[in-house]
């Protein structure tokens, strides 16, 4: 009886860990859209016009978010939204 019930056990714990690391799997396999630089606005600034400012002005511009970004690491940071 001891043998069937440690069997039983140590199948659902099998069980448990192959769901868990199935979610996991599925959660960090989030779909990852380009950002696009085709609303880039302001120059972004240390201490000054940051990624906060930009947000805050992309989303009154109806945008769903807004960051500083470069397309290059040549180009300047600008403020850049994207829906």
């Amino acid at each position: 009886m001891g043998i069937t019930k440690n069997l039983v056990i140590f199948f659902h714990i099998v069980i448990l860990a192959v769901l868990l690391s199935n979610e996991i799997i599925l959660a960090s396999g989030a779909e990852i859209k380009k950002f696009s630089y085709d609303h880039c606005y302001h120059l972004c600034e240390d201490g000054g016009y940051g990624s906060r400012e930009c947000f805050v002005d992309c989303t009154e511009k109806g945008f769903r978010t807004g960051d500083c970004a470069n397309r290059t690491p040549k180009d300047p940071i600008r403020c850049c939204c994207n829906n």
